[in-house]
Parts: structure tokens; sequence; C-alpha cells
């Protein structure tokens, strides 16, 4: 616990339970509960099923030992705790909800700025608040829409019914005081706990709709519309931008409109960096570390303008008026055919990139570049807002999540690859850069608040989301150093379980910590070895033998067990192992008895099966190293010769018994099917080339150049999604 002392809010001590929901004499009441407790438990039954995907991808990415220890002590915390937590929080919640008609532990919130409250408490205590509260502020905000209807039908419940239901009587400040309630028990650590907290705010508090759409479903099919002069609003701040204040919004001023950082607002209005192409080294855009700006030469951009008429420059300066008007809370003046709410929305887009910690400052001007062509983009089609998938959107969040590769590359990336990064960048600039003349007539529609909000929160959880392609890669670069100990011999198939399902996230851990040359690396596969070597025939004595299995048995449930596996689990991993003994000892140790025919005994032992390689073959090693190559979602520059063009593209699937892999367009819909062979020799040939600084990427790159295989090429022929080939 923190020594220092700190200034927080009081709490009031639970209320007493009100007793269970059966007790109610209303059934919509009861009704609503049974649907908060199970949905609520269903969500926090997937939070920890995905725990082990977002704490091993949580320690991937940190970079001090001691953040990478805590998120894996964590994993093992959920992993033996997962049904006490899950049977304290259904606990918890029942009670909660339960006292449904008892508001006052409901109803009171920690006012961080309320001074008549503060106490002198502990550090982690104020951390620990702090987080409930931003979890407050935010399941407020990202839900306001659902929860302002429930809010307005729960008032008119209470109208009709009499039975101390208010419209906050299903905020969600009681869903999240449950789950506070349920971790108080728990005998860990505190920053343990914190990460626990940001589990529960990643996976459920973002899906929290369901249980207010749920309700409102519920109520309207019991007749029990919306009071028309019910609450407002949501418990909703003004700001809704990565948990920063921003001043109060002013008539005609959408809420999530303001909360535009003052030091990244300068990308959108400062003077122009002359349209250049921004170098990766040089430090910050801005004395201040902010991006760089906008060009405000007309033209700059490639657009067709010409001097004097409505080019880049003008648009940029009406865009920073609106920008400045929302961030000092007061509703632009803007032209008619430039909607202030999309222009709004585009800005916290990319204010939310810069805020992201993981985006280092000489990373940022990279992808200022695309500001400008985005909102164009934008401009020009409503659909952005409404679709994931469109283009430039989808485009857009796809380069900042390689930005992040490279912002957390062990080693500086190589010049070839910054040269293909910034080729990129500026491709998809001149894709997205459309005349600003002919946008000012075609007269944008302004985006809703429901589909803002949509928006808004379908980004900031695209950004809690850590890369996918990284964490997929180091399991098959696991799953193929596991295939190449063991080779081409047959293993049974419980053996097969232990391999993959004990070793392989063992492994992981291993190679997260210290790579594939630390020793732990080194240990676990040498305790693979031991395994295999064990399912040899011996021609030692039972006993001897028997010992010797033991200890690996043993041996194997302790690093497993030390990395959070239960017994349930453990017992589940080597039962085919032990199994496996059993069948090798029957086999060994049964003596065959023969009559010969001068009437002795005759005693035949099975002669040993024949020991069968341990190397894969070249096609199953190129195999391997290309299934850690591409990995769905992962660019790549591809050349073509006969147009002397070069094309960026992104896995969308590699097929190895079909020797066939499949590329994307950067951004448009068309597609490369070619042999993978084919592309490997390219690879080696330079005629093809990753997009990604990971160290493992480019070792299997080095070692598919030394392996003998059948090279060629493949001419690049284009095709539509349903495989017919596009001219031109």
């Amino acid at each position: 616990m923190n020594a220092h002392a700190h200034a927080t809010v009081e709490s009031e001590a639970p209320a007493a339970n009100a007793g269970e929901p059966s007790e109610r004499s209303n059934p919509i009441v009861s009704a609503l509960y049974e649907m908060a407790v199970s949905v609520l438990g269903d969500q926090l039954r997937e939070m920890f099923d995905k725990a082990d995907d977002i704490l091993f991808d949580s320690a991937e990415k940190a970079r001090a030992g001691d953040e990478q220890r805590l998120y894996l002590d964590t994993m093992r915390i959920v992993r033996v705790q997962r049904a006490k937590i899950i049977n304290a929080f259904q606990g918890s919640l029942r009670e909660a909800l339960a006292s449904i008609g008892n508001d006052d532990e409901a109803g009171t919130r920690n006012h961080l700025d309320d001074m008549s409250q503060w106490s002198l408490q502990d550090g982690d205590a104020l951390e620990e608040r702090i987080a409930v509260s931003n979890m407050e502020t935010k399941a407020a905000s990202l839900h306001a829409h659902e929860l302002v209807e429930l809010q307005r039908r729960l008032a008119r419940l209470s109208d009709m019914s009499g039975d101390g239901i208010t419209s906050e009587s299903m905020a969600p400040a009681r869903i999240i005081r449950a789950f506070q309630n349920s971790m108080r028990d728990l005998s860990v650590d505190f920053p343990i706990k914190l990460v626990i907290y940001k589990l529960f705010d990643r996976v459920v508090i973002g899906r929290l709709s369901e249980v207010f759409v749920g309700a409102n479903q519920l109520l309207a099919v019991h007749g029990i519309e919306p009071r028309t002069d019910g609450p407002a609003q949501a418990r909703k701040p003004a700001a809704q931008s990565f948990g920063r204040p921003s001043p109060g919004a002013a008539p005609g001023v959408p809420s999530w409109a303001n909360g535009l950082d003052q030091s990244t607002l300068g990308a959108f209005s400062g003077p122009a960096y002359g349209g250049g192409s921004p170098q990766m080294t040089g430090g910050s855009a801005s004395a201040g570390g902010s991006p760089a700006p906008w060009p405000s030469q007309p033209g700059s951009w490639g657009a067709a303008a010409v001097q004097g008429s409505y080019g880049d420059a003008m648009l940029s300066q009406e865009i920073a008026q609106i920008l400045g008007a929302y961030a000092q809370g007061r509703a632009p003046q803007a032209p008619n055919w430039l909607p202030p709410e999309n222009v709004a929305l585009v800005a916290r887009m990319f204010d939310g990139f810069y805020r992201d910690a993981r985006l280092p400052d000489h990373l940022k001007p990279m992808l200022s570049r695309l500001q400008l062509p985005v909102m164009k983009a934008a401009l020009s089609d409503r659909r952005f807002f409404v679709d994931p998938q469109h283009p430039a959107r989808r485009t857009v969040n796809d380069l900042f999540e390689m930005l992040l590769q490279f912002g957390t590359a062990e080693s500086a990336p190589q010049p070839q690859m910054i040269s293909e990064l910034q080729g990129l960048i500026d491709a998809v600039s001149r894709s997205f850069n459309l005349d600003p003349e002919k946008l000012r007539a075609h007269q944008s529609e302004p985006v809703d608040e429901r589909t803002a909000d949509s928006f808004l929160r379908e980004q900031e959880e695209l950004q809690q989301k850590k890369n996918r392609a990284r964490v997929e890669r180091v399991r098959r670069v696991v799953s193929h150093e596991l295939k190449r100990r063991i080779g081409e011999r047959r293993l049974p198939p419980g053996v097969m379980r232990l391999m993959l399902s004990g070793f392989g996230p063992l492994l992981c851990l291993d190679y997260i910590r210290n790579g594939i040359d630390g020793a732990s690396w080194t240990q676990t596969m040498q305790l693979v070895d031991r395994v295999i070597d064990s399912l040899q025939p011996s021609r030692g004595s039972t006993a001897e033998r028997a010992a010797a299995e033991a200890e690996i048995v043993a041996h194997i449930s302790r690093r497993l067990a030390n990395i959070g596996f239960s017994d349930a689990r453990l017992e589940e991993v080597l039962s085919g192992l032990l199994q496996a003994y059993l069948e090798l000892a029957d086999n060994d140790d049964e003596a065959i008895f023969e009559d010969a025919q001068d009437g002795t005994l005759r005693v035949s032992v099975p002669e040993a099966a024949p020991a069968m390689s341990l190397e894969l073959s070249p096609e199953k090693e190129l195999q391997g190293l290309l299934s850690i190559l591409l990995v769905p979602g992962g660019w790549f520059t591809v050349w073509e010769p006969a147009t002397q063009t070069k094309h960026w593209v992104r896995v969308k699937g590699y097929y190895p018994v079909q020797n066939a892999v499949m590329f994307g367009h950067y951004m448009e819909e068309r597609f490369l099917r070619i042999r993978a062979s084919a592309f490997a020799t390219d690879l080696i040939e330079g005629r093809a080339s990753p997009i990604d600084p990971s160290p493992e990427l480019q070792a299997a790159v080095a070692r598919v150049a030394e392996l003998p295989f059948e090279r060629g090429s493949d001419a690049l022929v284009w095709t539509s999604v349903d495989g017919k080939p596009i001219e031109g």
C-alpha cells in the first residue's frame, strides 16, 4: 500500500440488503433484475475468457520488466480467482439490484472535485476511487442514448407502480459498485487489482448498452413508454474525449464535440510544414510534441485547385475556425455545405490517435499527413461515420496500428522499411485527396447525435485494442518451433494436446520475456525434448522408468502452475502424457512366452519401432515460416515488373495445402492470388518486402532464404471478390 496519504472522498457504507427480488410484488422489476444479472454474468465470463489474450498482448507490448511481470502475474491470478470473482460479483449485483428502491448508495458518486467531502486516505484507495469514478463517467458517456431512454422509462414505471423505482435505479454506478464490492475480498496486490479493473472497463463497460437496450425492450413489451418530462439526459460529462475535461457545452453544441485538446488543436490550424514528406527522425513535430499541421498552401496536397479558387488553404482555415469554436464551448459559424459536426468527429478521431501514449512524437508527423485527405473523404461520403469498413476510415485506422508497431520496435527500423511506410502514407493521402471546390458543391449532410456517439465509441474501442497481428505472429512462431522440435514423429493425440495447450502458452510467455534465445525458452524446450525422449521404448528397469516419468510430470506441473494453470487444467493437459506412459509400459514390460521345439519357454521382447526423423522436410519448414510471415492483416509491398509498379497490399489469407496466398489492395476492393512459394521467391529476390519491424518476421524471412525449395515467380493478376480478373 502507498505510504503517503492523499485527499479523497468519503463514501457511504453499503446499504443493507433490501431483500431478494422474489419478495417484490412488481413482476416487471423482477424481470429487469433477472435480465441484468444474466447479461452481466455472461459479459463477466467473456471478460475472463478474453483475459489471457488481453494480458498476453499487454505484457508483450510492455517495455519495462516490472510492468511485464505485472500483466503476467495478473494472468495467473485471474485464472486462479476467476470463479471466486464471478460468484462475488453475481452476489453483489443481486444485492444491489434487490435494493432497487434504495438509491442512496447508487446516487452517491465520487465527486473528486467536491472539497467538502475530502479526507486523508491511503494512495491506493484514492487510485481505486478514481478508477471507479472514471468507469462511471465513461459508461454514462458511451451509452448516453440508451441510458436516457431507460431513465425516462423507469421514471414512467415509477409513476405507475409507486414501488420505489427511480430513474437512477439501473444506473451504471450500481453495476460498477457491484464489481468493486466483488474485489474487496481478493487477496492480491493493488497493482494487480487495478489491472483487473482495466479488464472490466475494457470488456464490460464498453458493452453495458446491451443491458440498457435489453431493459428498454423489456419495458416496451410491457407498455412502459418513456416519460416526456423525464430526465433530460444521462449523467454525461460535457467532454467525452478520453477522460479529459472541457468547457461546458453552449446551446447548439453537442457534448461530444467538446473536449478537443488545445495542444493537438494546433495540428488543424497551424502553419504548413511545406507539404514535404516528414521524416521519421528529428524529434517531435512541434515544440510541444503536437503533430505537424495541415498545409496552408493551395494545392500543396495535390488537389486540382488553382490559385484564387477555393483550395486547401481556405478549407483548412474554415475547419480551424469550427474546431476553435468547439474547443471554447461555442456553437461554430460555418458555411451551409460544411457541417461542423462532421468536422468535429474527424478531428476527435485524430485527437484520439495523438493522445495514445504508444505513439511516439516523432511518428505523429507521418500520421498528420492524412488529416486533410481523411477529412475530405468524410465530407464527401457520410458512410464514413456509419461503416467501420469505409476505405478511408479503415485505412487510417490500419496505418495508425502500423505506426504503433514502428514505435514499439526494439531496434531502429531499416531505412528501406521506413521508405515503404512513407510511400504508403503518401499513396493513401493521394487517394483520398479530393478537390475542395467539388466538396463545396457537394453539400454534405450533418451527422446526427446517435451516429456521432456510435462513431466515437467504435473508435475508442478500436484504440483500446492493441496490435493483434503481433500476438498472432508470436503464437505461430511458438507453433512452428514446436513442430521443428517434434519433426516427423507421430506423437499420440494426448501428448500433442500437452505440446500445444501446455507448452504452447508457456513458450509464448518465455518468448515475450526474453525471446527465442532466452534462458526460460531454452529450459522449456529442453523439457519438450525430455518428453519426446521419454516416449522411446526403454531398456531400463520398471522402477527407473517410473521415476523418470514422475520427475518429468512433476516438472511440467510446476512450470504450468507458475503461469496460472489450475489443477483441473493441469489434469486435462497431462492426462494424455500419463496415458502414453501407461501404454508404453504395457508394450515394454509384457514378456511374450512361447513354447520352443525343445520344450523350454522362450521370452520375446518386442523390438523398438524405428526412430523417425526429427527434422522437418523443406516443404513443411517453408509452410511454417510462411505462416509466421503471412498473418492476416500484415502489410507488404509487391513489385510488378511488367508495369514497373509498386503495390501496397495486405494479407487476406494463407492456404498451405493449396500453396496459395491472397492479398488485398490497401484501399480498393481488388485482390491478388499467387502461389505461396512464388511469393517466398519474391521476398528472397527483393520483389516483395514486409512493412513490419518485428524481429520474428525478419528472422523468418532470413530463414526462408536458406531453404532449398523450388523457386519461381507468378504474374500479378488483380481480381474482384468473385475471382474475375480486373482489367487495368
